[in-house]
């Protein structure tokens, strides 16, 4: 859970609210989906059990790392190898490339700079077992307090965003704390990923209580 721990360390530190400036306009399209291997693999007893998910509109997702899969399975955990050891099938080549890439996510590659970006979706989202994706209208957010800078953020198929916080009516949540709720839940356990699938060119303005 080093994902929600340092969240939670974040907000401890900036009080984790901050109000937002009202966007003009929408641009630009994500593909925001559930990954079921999360939900269904934890036995914890405060696991919710659901048949949907609601998405809030408001909903920010962070930029997460490089894709090799599609946005339910962006880390293509429907092929790893046992004990998470690679992947099963790839060519040499494939495997040696992934894994370059999962160093510069994990901060092994000193000379790669994560880009600063996360994106804020426009409309309230329903998914469900049988329909776990949604293309939804997004917009660049930018924050100093949280480092992201990235006013354009391109359509690429090969990385991914991951849920963060939600702003509620002019305010930045950055908690998921509600564990009976299957939306918290999952966004809490990693398991609510995006692509970005045209190019997002407007953008929001967050800005702190000081």
């Amino acid at each position: 859970m080093i994902r929600f721990a340092l969240m939670a360390g974040m907000a401890g530190i900036m009080a984790g609210l901050m109000p937002l400036r009202p966007p003009s306009a929408w641009g630009g399209d994500i593909r925001i989906c559930f990954d079921r291997r999360v939900a269904e693999a934890d036995p914890a007893p405060n696991m919710p059990r659901f048949d949907s998910i609601t998405v809030p509109s408001g909903t920010v997702f962070n930029y997460a790392g490089h894709a090799f899969g599609p946005a339910d399975d962006p880390l293509d955990r429907a092929h790893a190898a046992p004990f998470g050891d690679g992947w099963r099938g790839l060519p040499p080549g494939e495997e040696k490339r992934r894994r370059a890439l999962q160093m510069e996510d994990i901060g092994g590659d000193s000379g790669y700079h994560r880009p600063q970006a996360a994106v804020m979706i426009g409309a309230t989202t329903t998914l469900t077992r049988a329909r776990p994706c949604a293309n939804v209208a997004a917009q660049a957010v930018l924050s100093e307090d949280w480092t992201w800078t990235a006013d354009h953020i391109p359509a690429d198929p090969h990385v991914y965003y991951q849920a963060y916080g939600v702003v509620h009516g002019s305010r930045f949540d950055p908690t998921f704390d509600t564990d009976p709720d299957a939306f918290q839940w999952v966004a809490a356990h990693g398991g609510l990923n995006g692509i970005v699938i045209s190019d997002i060119e407007q953008s929001v303005t967050l800005h702190s209580d000081d």
